[in-house]
C-alpha cells in the first residue's frame, strides 16, 4: 500500500506538473507568436532593402543601355558619363544584393541577374561602345539595336521576376505571422479549459488506470507461474501499469518461444546426429541423400524437398525427392535443363543460398515442373564438395507463406554433412582409381624402359659384338676392311650409350639432380619447339618435390606443344605460403579437362602423392592454365 500510495502521490504531482506545464506552454506560444511578428518585421524590412537594391541595379541596367544606345546614335561622347559610372557600379552593387538575399530561390535568381548584367556589358555593350567609336557600320545595325533589346528586355523579366517573389515572400511571412498569432490565442483557449477539464478527470483515471489492472497483473502472474505460457493481459494500461502489462506479456511471449526453440534447436540436433552418424558409418551416399532431404523438409516445414547434383552440360540430376503428402515429388535421376527461373538456376550461377518466392510466371523445366507439382515457393543452399560447386538442395512450400530467414542456414548444416559425405565417397573412389592408375603406370613403364632396351640399346650392343667379331676375324686374316669394321662397331657403341642416356633421362634426368628444379626445367624448355618464357626460383627443394614439379612441368609443355596449337606458354616456379607453386599458361585452344586423358590425371596424381593439388583452367578458345601447389616441410 505504501508503495502504491508513493506512486499516486507522485501522480498528483506529475498532474500538477503537467498543469503548470500547459499554462506555461500558453505563455510559450504566445512569446514565439511575439517572436515570429518580430521576425517578419525583420523579414519585411531586409526585403524591402532587397527591393530597392534590385530597383537601383534595374536603373544601372537602363543607365547602361541608354548611355549606350545615346552614344551609338549621335556619337557623343557625353552620352558615355552615365555608361561609364554604372558599368563601374554595376559589379559592386550586384554582389550587394546576391550576399543580401537570404531565400536560396531568390539567391539564385539575384546571380542570374549578375550574370545576365556583367554578360550584358561584357559580350555587347562595351564591343558595341568599341565598334561605334571606329565607327564601323555593324554597331548602328539592326542586329545590333535587336541584340541590345532582347538582352534588356530579358533583364528586365529578371528584375520583374525577383520583384514579384519577393513581394510574395513579404506577404506570405506576413499572412504566417498573423496565423502564428491566430494559433497562439486558441492554443491559450484550449489550453486553460484543458487544464480544467485535467483537475476534474484525474481522479476518475486513477481509479481506473491503476487498481483495476494490478487485478489482472496479479491474476495473471498466478497463471504463468502454473505453467500457462499462452496467457496474455490487455495492455490498456499507461505508465508503470502500462510497463508492468507489457512485461507480462514479453515474458510470456519469452518463455513461450524460448520453449518452441528448445525444441525446435532439439529436433534439429537429432536429426544432424542422425545424418552425421550415417556419414560416420560410410554408408551408400543414396540413402545420406535421401535421409538429408526428408530431414530438410521435415525441419523446415516444406512440403516438398529434393536434392540435385550439377552436371557438365547444364543440367541438375535429381538424386533424392521428398514430400510431406508422399505421392506428389520430383522423379529421382530425372535430369532438367538449367533454363529459366528457378531455384537450381539461381544456386548454379550464384553458388550461395537463395530462395525463389513467386513461380507463377517462371519460365523452363523446371519452373513446369514446380508450378505442376503446385510449388509456390523454395529455398536452396549449394552443395559445395572441395571447393567446387557439386549439387544443391532445396525446400519448397505450396502455400503463399514465405519461409522463415534462417530457412537457408537451417539447410546448410545438412548439405555440409552431404557434402562430407560426397568428399569421402570420391575420396574413396579417386583413391582406388589413383592406386590402379599407379600401378598401370607403373606396370607400363616397366614395359616402356623393357621395350626400349630390347628394341633400342639392347639391339645396338649386339650389332656391336657381332660387329667387333667380324673386326677380330678380319684381322686375323689380314683383311683391309678391318678398320672400317671397327669403326662401324664404334659407330653402334656410341648409338647405344646415347640411346642409354637418352632412356635414363626420361627416368629422372642427371641436370635436375646436379643443378636442381631451374636447370631442369631449362632443359625442358630447350627441347620444345614452343617459344617458352620461365621464371624458376634457384632455390633447391626435397628431391621428391622437384622431380614431381619437372614432370608436371615437363608433361605440361609437351601437351602444350602437341594438342594445344599455342603460340607461347609461361611457366612460373616460385614458393608461397608453404607451398610450392607451379605453374604453366598457354594461349591455346583450350578445353582441356582434368577427367579426360591420362596425361592430366597423371599429373594429378603426382601431386596427389606428396598431398599436393592440381587445378586446370581451360575455356574453349581462352588457353590452358594448369596450377600445381605442392606442400614444402616445415
Amino acid at each position: 500500500m505504501r508503495e502504491w500510495g508513493s506512486r499516486l502521490t507522485l501522480r498528483m504531482i506529475l498532474a500538477s506538473g503537467l498543469l503548470a506545464l500547459i499554462v506555461g506552454a500558453v505563455f510559450a506560444v504566445f512569446l514565439v507568436a511575439i517572436e515570429d511578428l518580430r521576425s517578419s518585421g525583420r523579414q519585411a524590412t531586409q526585403s524591402r532593402e532587397e527591393l530597392a537594391k534590385a530597383d537601383y541595379l534595374e536603373k544601372l541596367v537602363i543607365d547602361l543601355e541608354t548611355g549606350v544606345r545615346g552614344f551609338v546614335i549621335t556619337g557623343q561622347e557625353r552620352f558615355l558619363q552615365p555608361w561609364n559610372a554604372a558599368r563601374a557600379a554595376f559589379p559592386a552593387r550586384s554582389s550587394t544584393l546576391v550576399s543580401s538575399v537570404d531565400d536560396p530561390e531568390q539567391a539564385r535568381r539575384a546571380r542570374r541577374i549578375a550574370r545576365a548584367g556583367e554578360s550584358y556589358i561584357r559580350d555587347y555593350s562595351v564591343p558595341l561602345v568599341r565598334a561605334a567609336r571606329r565607327d564601323d557600320p555593324s554597331a548602328r545595325s539592326i542586329a545590333a539595336t535587336a541584340e541590345g533589346k532582347r538582352r534588356v528586355d530579358a533583364l528586365r523579366d529578371q528584375f520583374d521576376s525577383f520583384t514579384a517573389t519577393e513581394r510574395a515572400l513579404i506577404t506570405a511571412r506576413q499572412d504566417s505571422a498573423d496565423g502564428d498569432a491566430r494559433r497562439a490565442i486558441v492554443v491559450g483557449i484550449v489550453g486553460l479549459a484543458g487544464s480544467l477539464l485535467l483537475i476534474l478527470l484525474f481522479a476518475a483515471y486513477l481509479t481506473r488506470a491503476v487498481g483495476r489492472p494490478v487485478r489482472r497483473a496479479a491474476d495473471t502472474a498466478g497463471r504463468l507461474a502454473g505453467g500457462d505460457l499462452a496467457v496474455r493481459m490487455p495492455e490498456t494500461g499507461v505508465g508503470e501499469i502500462g510497463d508492468l502489462e507489457r512485461a507480462f506479456n514479453a515474458m510470456g511471449e519469452s518463455l513461450e518461444t524460448s520453449r518452441d526453440q528448445l525444441n525446435r534447436l532439439l529436433e534439429e540436433q537429432a536429426a544432424l546426429r542422425r545424418v552425421a552418424t550415417l556419414v560416420a558409418q560410410t554408408v551408400s551416399p543414396s540413402r545420406i541423400f535421401e535421409t538429408v532431404t526428408r530431414e530438410v523438409g521435415r525441419l523446415s516445414g516444406a512440403d516438398l524437398a529434393h536434392m540435385g547434383r550439377y552436371e557438365a552440360d547444364d543440367t541438375v540430376t535429381t538424386l533424392a525427392a521428398w514430400s510431406r503428402a508422399g505421392d506428389r515429388k520430383l522423379a529421382v535421376g530425372a535430369r532438367f535443363a538449367l533454363e529459366g527461373e528457378s531455384i537450381a538456376a539461381q544456386v548454379r550461377e550464384t553458388g550461395r543460398p537463395g530462395r525463389v518466392d513467386r513461380q507463377a510466371h517462371a519460365s523452363g523445366p523446371l519452373a513446369e515442373e514446380a508450378r505442376a507439382l503446385g510449388i509456390r515457393s523454395s529455398v536452396g543452399c549449394p552443395i559445395v564438395v572441395e571447393g567446387e560447386l557439386w549439387g544443391m538442395t532445396a525446400a519448397s512450400s505450396t502455400s503463399a507463406a514465405p519461409f522463415p530467414p534462417e530457412t537457408e542456414s537451417q539447410i546448410a548444416e545438412f548439405t555440409e554433412l552431404a557434402a562430407t559425405a560426397i568428399a569421402n565417397a570420391e575420396s574413396r573412389d579417386e583413391l582406388i582409381a589413383s592406386r590402379s592408375r599407379v600401378v598401370v603406370a607403373a606396370d607400363e613403364a616397366r614395359r616402356r624402359i623393357q621395350r626400349d632396351l630390347h628394341d633400342g640399346a639392347q639391339q645396338r650392343l649386339v650389332h656391336t659384338v657381332i660387329t667387333l667379331k667380324l673386326a677380330q676375324r678380319a684381322l686375323r686374316e689380314g683383311d683391309q676392311k678391318a678398320e672400317e669394321i671397327v669403326s662401324e662397331a664404334l659407330d653402334h657403341t656410341e648409338r647405344a650409350t646415347a640411346e642409354l642416356r637418352e632412356l635414363a633421362h626420361g627416368i629422372l634426368p642427371s641436370v635436375l639432380s646436379r643443378g636442381g628444379l631451374r636447370s631442369g626445367v631449362d632443359s625442358v624448355v630447350s627441347r620444345i619447339t614452343l617459344p617458352v618464357t620461365a621464371e624458376v626460383s634457384e632455390e633447391r627443394f626435397p628431391s621428391p618435390i622437384e622431380a614431381t614439379a619437372y614432370f608436371i612441368v615437363s608433361e605440361a609443355l609437351t601437351n602444350a606443344a602437341k594438342h594445344s596449337e599455342a603460340h607461347r606458354a609461361e611457366v612460373r616456379v616460385h614458393p608461397d605460403n608453404g607451398v610450392l607453386r607451379v605453374e604453366i599458361r598457354d594461349d591455346g585452344v583450350g578445353g582441356a579437362k582434368l577427367n579426360q586423358g591420362s596425361g592430366l590425371i597423371g599429373l594429378h596424381d603426382r601431386a596427389a602423392a606428396l598431398d599436393g593439388r592440381l587445378r586446370v583452367e581451360s575455356p574453349p578458345g581462352g588457353g590452358t592454365l594448369i596450377v600445381a601447389t605442392l606442400p614444402l616441410p616445415t
